[in-house]
């Protein structure tokens, strides 16, 4: 699950969403320093990875995914279910407004970053005018997030080119997320705030 999941899957307000969502930053046993509710969230991003990581459905998926992209293959896998998760959001999310959710996000996350880094508030910046969290709803979106994650890793790699793996597995993928999604929301639950108005 790449941001839009960890931040839908954040439930217990918005220092849980922050830390869910920053949970990266933070290394090792560090989290032990942070406030109890920013610490929760780091943990509770932790728990969601290693349950998809370790989930039969994830391996099922992979394999759908040319064996060109190796070990790419998880982290595209993460941006796909943003994607998927984005394409009906309301129903994904008993009924949130992806607009409305991004904007409530991005207001949380400015509030909180420097917590985390001293340059988070500039992933904030970006994503807010990349519009990475309504962007995800796109392949086109989703195209754009792969070509700057690709040019983020230090070395040669596939990243730019997973739109088109997106592409040629939709419809296989898309049922495997239908599979999947439900299980992620009885496991971790939703964010609820009195921000977030429904359809």
């Amino acid at each position: 699950m790449n941001f839009l999941a960890h931040l839908v899957l954040s439930p217990g307000g918005e220092k849980i969403m922050a830390g869910n969502f920053f949970a990266d930053r933070v290394r090792g046993s560090s989290w032990k320093s942070l406030e109890a509710d920013y610490a929760q969230g780091v943990l509770l991003h932790r728990r969601i990875d290693h349950f998809t990581d370790q989930h039969p459905l994830i391996r099922e998926a992979k394999q759908l995914i040319d064996a060109r992209f190796g070990l790419f293959r998880g982290v595209l896998l993460d941006v796909f279910w943003d994607h998927f998760l984005a394409l009906d959001f309301a129903r994904h999310t008993d009924g949130f407004v992806l607009p409305e959710f991004a904007e409530h996000a991005h207001q949380t996350l400015a509030a909180h970053a420097p917590v985390f880094h001293p340059d988070a508030p500039r992933i904030i910046e970006a994503m807010i005018r990349g519009k990475w969290l309504v962007g995800y709803a796109e392949i086109d979106g989703v195209d754009r997030v792969l070509r700057q994650m690709s040019q983020r890793f230090s070395r040669e790699n596939p990243m730019a080119e997973g739109a088109e793996a997106l592409r040629e597995a939709h419809a296989k993928l898309a049922a495997i997320f239908e599979d999947l999604w439900p299980e992620m929301i009885t496991e971790f639950g939703l964010h609820r705030s009195k921000f977030i108005g429904k359809v």
